[in-house]
């Protein structure tokens, strides 16, 4: 008989995660989304096939003797390309990252033969797990590594990659603009909760195969949480915020001109004063969650009593936090919402200049043209062709 912690980890946790996982595999969004779909399902795989080698059913269904081994060579590069595709969101998937999963693959063609080998094998190599009571420690029959050498690849791996995951992100927040890390603080602060949760996960799992905790991993055991918490942080996170889905900001709407561009003391001042950064922060949330640039008629001081400060400190912020006027900063967001639809919706690439500026909220064609020539100083059709081709 399951206790209710045991049916709640196996089953609700696992399927939970294997939905939402399913979810974002086949919603439209960034690549880094696919890959955090892919890493939650891999949890719920591997919390499934969990259940049928513990509590003494190893034994009941040989079928699925080391079902889950080659996955755990999946966890590491899966979680890293998940990072480094929600920090580059314009990146694309280059095949040189199949690289990362070779270990993988040559891991499953050795499981091959087993996996579809007679059932008296499967029944042979369960029957030493079980005389040995381990996973880790045991002489297998079928691996070509020793069971041991293998788990400390596994977790190595995954440790390692756990690394590289943080160093990608403290190069993002040392490479970005301090308003630009304030404006993915709260990516930022997920990503490195997330890696750091991963690292104390294969930290454990470090320990457990070097027989220094006494995980049990033919019992279910509380202890054994610990090598999920990552996937329940995860979870958790984007249950409560979804947009960190999007990727880091500045990707998707915003683009800041001339950072460094100094415009004298005053200018200086204002753009170092903690209400600017406050200003600019505030404008961009109400302009990703709403989208008020979708109006054509948007005007200055409409945005000003929404974020309940003067119209002229709103537009002194601006040109100063993005080197722009009102208008071109308001076209900009039109501009990139443009950008962002083509890479989300198919259909948006066939849409004419008209169409892209009415739905865009710039209204007309005209207004459309004049504020791409501006600001990017190209044509509509070019810069969008461009765009296509990156």
């Amino acid at each position: 008989m399951l206790s209710l912690p045991e049916i709640l980890f196996y089953f609700v946790a696992s399927s939970l995660m294997g939905l939402f996982g399913l979810h974002l595999l086949f919603r439209k969004g960034i690549l880094a989304s696919k890959f955090l779909g892919i890493y939650l399902c891999l949890f719920c795989f591997r919390v499934l096939t969990s259940y049928f080698t513990t509590g003494g059913r190893l034994i009941e269904f040989p079928e699925l003797a080391l079902i889950q081994s080659p996955s755990h060579f999946l966890f590491g590069p899966i979680h890293f390309l998940f990072v480094y595709f929600i920090l580059n969101p314009r990146q694309k998937f280059s095949p040189y990252f199949l690289l990362l999963f070779f270990p993988f693959a040559m891991h499953l063609v050795e499981m091959l033969p087993f996996y579809f080998g007679p059932l008296e094998n499967k029944i042979q190599e369960i029957q030493l797990i079980l005389s040995h009571k381990s996973l880790v420690n045991y002489p297998s029959r079928v691996l070509y590594l020793p069971p041991f050498v293998l788990s400390i690849l596994k977790v190595s791996l995954t440790f390692i990659y756990s690394v590289f995951s943080l160093v990608l992100i403290f190069a993002f927040v040392k490479k970005h603009s301090k308003q630009t890390k304030q404006q993915n603080k709260w990516l930022l602060n997920w990503l490195f909760v997330d890696s750091s949760l991963g690292l104390i996960s294969s930290v454990c799992s470090i320990l457990y195969v070097f027989g220094i905790i006494g995980f049990n991993n033919l019992l279910f055991s509380y202890a054994d949480l610990l090598m999920f918490l990552s996937s329940f942080g995860n979870l958790s996170v984007i249950l409560l915020k979804p947009s960190l889905l999007d990727g880091s900001v500045f990707k998707s709407l915003v683009f800041r001109f001339h950072e460094n561009l100094e415009n004298g003391n005053a200018q200086n001042e204002i753009k170092d004063s903690d209400r600017a950064q406050w200003i600019a922060s505030c404008l961009e949330e109400y302009f990703l969650a709403k989208k008020p640039f979708l109006d054509p008629s948007l005007r200055l001081e409409v945005v000003g009593e929404e974020l309940k400060v003067s119209g002229r400190e709103l537009s002194q912020t601006i040109q100063v936090i993005y080197q722009l006027n009102y208008p071109d900063f308001v076209n900009s967001w039109r501009i990139n919402y443009i950008l962002e639809q083509q890479k989300l919706d198919n259909d948006w690439m066939n849409y004419s200049q008209d169409m892209l500026a009415e739905m865009s909220g710039f209204g007309s064609r005209q207004g459309l043209h004049n504020a791409i020539k501006k600001i990017h100083n190209s044509t509509p059709a070019v810069f969008f062709q461009k765009k296509k081709e990156e």
